[in-house]
């Protein structure tokens, strides 16, 4: 065996701490684009579908309050600080069923359950944190009809299997102010 010995230099070590550092904007970089991301509409659609599977592909839905009651669904989420629009009994051909609180990938959700026998299941989400939606946003995701508006304040999302039954739902929670002109008085 022999050894060669090479003169010349070694190239320089990197500067201590250059690793750590590229790594922290590396970090830092990601956590700009999930915040980014955050708001997308198609990224809050992904959410809701996702979490819309996985509730109604259990064998009995996870509900905390079970009720066809939309007042009573109301209540029992604005006495936990949900703001709540006026909640529909039967937005389509489905009947309220109940209601939870949901972790999505980066908020916490109310998810109203609407279902029933030989019916497509609808849900509604009450979402917290941004959504940049304008004045609403239609979309599918992971197979589902996702529609996103505003109503009372709230951001709301819509899913179902049916673009019908989300259309429907949708509609539910558009509200029509009448007024009719005020009389006036004879003079004199």
């Amino acid at each position: 065996m022999s050894v060669d010995i090479v003169s010349g230099e070694s190239p320089p070590a990197p500067p201590r701490g250059s690793a750590r550092r590229a790594r922290a904007l590396a970090a830092i970089a990601l956590a700009l684009l999930g915040l980014w991301a955050r708001g997308l509409p198609s990224f809050v659609a992904w959410e809701v579908a996702r979490d819309h599977e996985r509730c109604f592909g259990r064998r009995l839905l996870p509900a905390r309050l079970w009720s066809s009651d939309p007042a009573e669904v109301r209540d029992w989420l604005e006495s936990r600080g949900t703001p709540t629009p006026f909640l529909p009994a039967h937005p389509n051909d489905a009947d309220l069923v109940g209601v939870r609180y949901c972790p999505l990938a980066d908020r916490v959700a109310a998810h109203v359950y609407y279902g029933g026998v030989g019916v497509r299941p609808v849900s509604i989400f009450l979402l917290s944190g941004p959504a940049r939606i304008g004045d609403g946003w239609s979309g599918r995701a992971r197979g589902l009809h996702v529609r996103l508006l505003r109503a009372a304040g709230r951001t709301v999302a819509i899913v179902g299997e049916n673009e019908a039954d989300v259309a429907a739902t949708a509609r539910s929670f558009t509200s029509t102010v009448a007024t009719s002109p005020v009389p006036r008085r004879p003079r004199g």
